[in-house]
């Protein structure tokens, strides 16, 4: 490591990076792209805020892509936005010529004017000759700033661009690709997925704690080094975000080169917060310039209540400054959580260094006094366009009456006071093009220690705040448990739904679909609506985790979806159809809990799909075992799990872990093994243990147990005894969470560099798995480290029975889906059933009954037949797959006479 003190900052600031080796986390963004485009899809739609590196993406992809399949042309509209479209694809045109080194002799540009009078001269003479020259290579558009466009200014480009974009996509012969890049907050977002039927698009998010600490690590690696404790400050501050990884970075480069100190601690990262904060002033104004004022509010109240130990809801927080909690001030809330700066549950600024700089700059009272000046100057304005004069009186005697009162019952009044008074008028004010009265009466509607919620019904206070927020945590169709929906339509139908309009939210809702046909959310609403229109419906409820782990609680409510629309789309049954209520447990205990506790109060939830994980089933079973509530659950493994009201579709710990001990010793005839495992988690444990019980009596040694969390856990070092000293043959790998399963990646490239040195006395480890393995983070990130690891899941979409069901939900959702979707449409199947057989008496009781005597068909299924023991397990077995080319694959059956190769 040098430590030159005029070596150059290798953290780079406010221009896109360029070099590919710079660049981390965005491989699986790369893998979707090119599969796409190896696919023939004309139209990719990447999103993402600001600063998140959007630009960067666009620049590297001809570096990650297929770059001798495809040619990329990247065009920066930003630079164009006020041009006409002639002068547009004039200058796609010249960047065509420039970056493909074309030769002008041979290909002419096409003329501004002729463009002007016929704009398909552009695909019709110019394109053609550019694919002659590019020959086998298809043409790719990189379009950037796409959002740039939309602007008053640029009124002739947006009406054409985009339709002659499209025109030129539809036509049979066309061989041009786009990618287009825009702001997660352009509001021309639905008008691009409107415009462009079924795109598929990818949000480029934040990176993951692995991700962000290759970013914190490698630009310096040659100088700086980062203590753990160093890396973990840097990445809870920046939430993953490269932009303030870059900045925090930065800084702490030029201080150890300041103070010739290479080594970088917690310490050092906290004395640069101040300067970091300072220089990125410009980044951060942008989550602030575009933000209404009661956005503004909202953010600056998130970020007042993040400063208390256990923070209050934000909006109970504003009723302290006198404002009262309104629609607009929710919708507000919500669009913060659209736009990306609020977690799902809209209680916590997911960045924390933008929490810090709005503490600083953004003070709540000060934002407050701002709302006051402005909606005391719109007072006039909106009385006029938007109540009666009759009510106009009445909000003025209103007005008048509630700051006498006030005013009397504070003897010590004072000018400076009237600052409050005035603040409780504003509550009123803003929600006044809703009919101000009304929003009076309905507050004051609710009897004393009730409070008025947002499906307008009065609900007893509970001393823990948590308490309501659970209730808006839970949704049939009159709110999203999401908030990140970029669905005007989607909007409108949850507002019709609340009204109890289930006519209009059904059109509205189906609206929805055809513009984002992935989202599971929105397909259960569209079907509670028609389940509505039909009569009294059929109610089932599914709890998932909304915040993480990432992409699971989607991963649920496909498959819940896909069972409800099949059943509600064939009729129902005997004019009764699905309805399926949508439970948010945010994968927190206490949450869960809370969620059951008010589940089983209503008494039109006939059965629940959940929890998430066996940790969150196991506090919720002990709600649903009071009131004989039955439940299935799809993920949730621990064997730790039983009762009479408790169910599952996918296998126990017990089922894996005896397969696998199975496969190990008498499949591969390996001996020795050693376990990584989580001691702490339910899962891991009993995984473990379910294992050991059947390895040992087949004649197997399981020679040591090793804790995954432990942070001084040496894996180069470990791994090294494992082999020489404990002559084990296999590692066994039970993660318990994405971030241990970090860990387990780390063994296994050890392993793997310990196999390369191709000494005969180092055969290396043979590596197995629980499902936590399985996906896409395994493959990108082991890459060839992996290969040949072993994963029992309880569904893989490649085998035999499973293809006809994976074909329907590939065509349902436009890509694979997870063994979790699978496992939860069998869940929603077996509901299904049940309820069609007790109909027309529905109870919980004959529900639990009806379950006992399930038994569903594989083409009922996702393939696998479904019948459950009086335990209320699944009868069937795990899966076994091997990662194989980089690809999992289905293990050949050992009664094929086929041997699986060793894992490496």
């Amino acid at each position: 490591m040098t430590h030159s003190t005029a070596r150059r900052n290798p953290y780079v600031i406010g221009r896109p990076i360029d070099e590919s080796e710079l660049l981390f986390g965005r491989e699986s963004l790369f893998n979707f792209i090119e599969d796409n485009l190896k696919q023939d899809i004309k139209v990719i739609l990447l999103h993402g805020q600001r600063r998140i590196g959007k630009s960067s993406v666009l620049r590297n992809i001809p570096n990650f892509v297929a770059p001798e399949q495809f040619a990329f042309i990247t065009f920066d509209l930003e630079y164009h936005s006020r041009e006409t479209l002639s002068r547009i694809l004039a200058a796609i045109a010249t960047e065509i010529i420039e970056q493909l080194e074309l030769d002008l002799d041979r290909i002419s540009l096409p003329d501004i004017t002729e463009l002007e009078t016929d704009p398909y001269i552009f695909y019709r003479q110019f394109l053609p000759k550019v694919y002659q020259e590019i020959g086998n290579q298809k043409l790719v558009l990189l379009l950037d700033e796409f959002d740039a466009l939309n602007n008053d200014s640029s009124d002739t480009a947006v009406e054409h661009l985009f339709p002659y974009l499209r025109s030129i996509i539809e036509l049979p012969d066309n061989q041009l690709f786009i990618i287009l890049c825009v702001g997660r907050q352009s509001a021309d977002m639905p008008n691009l997925l409107s415009i462009f039927n079924n795109v598929p698009y990818q949000e480029i998010g934040l990176l993951d704690a692995e991700d962000a600490a290759q970013l914190i690590t490698q630009p310096a690696k040659n100088s700086l080094n980062y203590e753990q404790n160093a890396i973990d400050e840097i990445y809870r501050l920046t939430a993953g975000h490269p932009y303030f990884i870059q900045v925090i970075c930065f800084h702490i480069f030029v201080q150890a080169r300041s103070e010739e100190k290479w080594q970088v601690t917690r310490t050092d990262v906290d004395a640069i917060v101040e300067q970091a904060i300072e220089s990125a002033e410009a980044g951060l104004a942008w989550f602030w310039d575009g933000l209404t004022i009661l956005e503004q509010i909202v953010f600056s109240s998130v970020a007042e209540a993040q400063k208390q130990a256990f923070p209050e809801n934000p909006l109970t927080l504003l009723k302290k400054y006198g404002i009262i909690e309104t629609e607009e001030l929710v919708q507000a809330a919500r669009q913060l959580v659209e736009k990306g700066l609020l977690n799902a549950s809209g209680n916590q600024i997911k960045v924390e260094i933008v929490r810090l700089w709005l503490l600083k700059r953004h003070p709540i009272d000060t934002d407050i006094q701002a709302l006051i000046q402005q909606q005391e100057q719109k007072i006039n304005v909106i009385s006029q366009r938007n109540i009666t004069q009759h009510q106009e009186r009445k909000l003025k005697l209103l007005n008048d009456k509630i700051l006498k009162e006030a005013r009397e019952k504070d003897t010590d009044y004072s000018p400076n006071k009237n600052l409050r008074f005035r603040i409780v008028v504003v509550g009123l004010i803003v929600s006044i093009s809703s009919v101000a009265l009304g929003i009076y009466q309905f507050f004051n509607s609710c009897e004393k220690r009730q409070y008025f919620i947002l499906d307008q019904s009065c609900v007893v206070q509970h001393n823990n705040i948590n308490y309501l927020n659970v209730i808006t945590n839970i949704s049939r169709g009159d709110r999203t448990v999401f908030y990140n929906k970029e669905n005007k339509d989607f909007n409108r139908a949850l507002e019709e739904f609340k009204k109890t309009d289930y006519t209009k939210a059904t059109e509205l809702f189906k609206k929805a679909v055809a513009l984002n046909p992935q989202d599971p959310e929105v397909l259960i609403y569209y079907n509670n609506a028609l389940a509505r229109q039909k009569g009294t419906p059929m109610t089932v409820a599914v709890s998932v985790p909304v915040e993480n782990p990432k992409g699971m609680a989607e991963d649920i409510l496909r498959g819940v979806a896909q069972a409800q629309n099949k059943f509600n789309q064939q009729g129902g049954f005997n004019g009764k159809l699905l309805e399926i209520v949508i439970a948010n447990d945010a994968n927190k205990t206490e949450n869960a809990k809370q969620i059951a506790q008010v589940l089983i109060k209503d008494s039109s939830i006939l059965g629940v799909i959940g929890h998430s994980s066996s940790n969150l089933t196991q506090v919720a079973l002990a709600e649903y075992k009071k009131a004989n509530l039955p439940i299935i659950s799809s993920t949730s493994i621990s064997d730790s799990l039983s009762g009479n009201v408790f169910f599952r579709t996918v296998p126990s710990n017990a089922a894996i872990g005896k397969r696998l001990a199975e496969y190990t010793k008498s499949s591969r005839g390996l001996n020795k093994v050693v376990i990584f495992k989580n001691p702490d988690s339910k899962d891991s444990k009993s995984l473990s243990q379910a294992f050991i019980e059947k390895f040992e009596p087949l004649g197997g040694q399981v020679v040591r147990e090793i804790d995954l969390t432990k942070p001084e856990l040496n894996v180069n070092k470990e791994i090294k005894t494992i082999v020489f000293s404990d002559r084990a043959e296999a590692a066994v790998l039970f993660p318990a969470t994405q971030k241990q399963a970090s860990v387990t990646l780390e063994i296994a490239k050890a392993n793997a560099d310990l196999i390369s040195t191709k000494n005969p006395n180092n055969p290396g480890l043979s590596l197995l798995g629980g499902s936590l393995l399985y996906g896409n983070t395994t493959l990108q990130k082991g890459k060839k480290a992996v290969e040949g690891l072993i994963v029992a899941i309880p569904w893989f979409r490649d085998s035999p029975n499973s293809k006809n069901f994976a074909q329907a939900a590939l065509k349902q959702w436009g890509g694979p889906v997870s063994w979790r979707t699978a496992t939860s449409y069998d869940a929603t199947q077996a509901f299904i059933k049940t309820l069609t057989n007790i109909s027309p008496n529905f109870s919980r009781e004959n529900v639990l009954q009806g379950l006992k005597q399930v038994n569903l068909s594989p083409n009922e299924t996702s393939g696998e037949p479904l019948k459950f023991t009086d335990n209320g397990e699944r009868q069937s077995q795990p899966v076994l797959v091997q990662v194989k080319g980089g690809k999992f694959t289905l293990v050949p059956s050992v009664a094929s006479g086929v041997t699986p190769s060793k894992s490496r």
